[in-house]
């Protein structure tokens, strides 16, 4: 039973993959949006979220209520008010662009 359930949970997290890259390349069509997209952990509050990406936190806090609302992201779990991605674009095989200023001195 237990090996049925994981075969099927495997199945369905490849379809919910192949459904969700189309949707996130729609909908993610700046480096920025792609970068807050990637940047949204559940972990990182907006005000983080926004100097990694090079945005406003107001704008963070656009995009998640957007994203929330169009279901290619959720609330975070342990954190309300901060907004996780579903998986990273890189998983989906999408590139993620270079991140400039605070991001990239971070990431090194």
């Amino acid at each position: 039973m237990l090996a049925e359930l994981r075969e099927q949970t495997k199945w369905l997290r490849l379809l919910g993959f192949q459904a969700l890259r189309p949707i996130l390349e729609v909908t993610l069509r700046t480096d920025k949006q792609k970068l807050v997209y990637e940047y949204s952990d559940g972990l990182r509050a907006s005000r983080e979220v926004a100097r990694l990406a090079g945005v406003g936190a107001g704008s963070v806090v656009r995009m998640w209520s957007d994203w929330l609302a169009a279901g290619i992201c959720v609330e975070a779990v342990n954190t309300t008010g901060r907004a996780q991605h579903l998986v990273s674009l890189s998983a989906l095989g999408i590139p993620l662009p270079v991140a400039t200023g605070a991001a990239s001195a971070e990431e090194e």
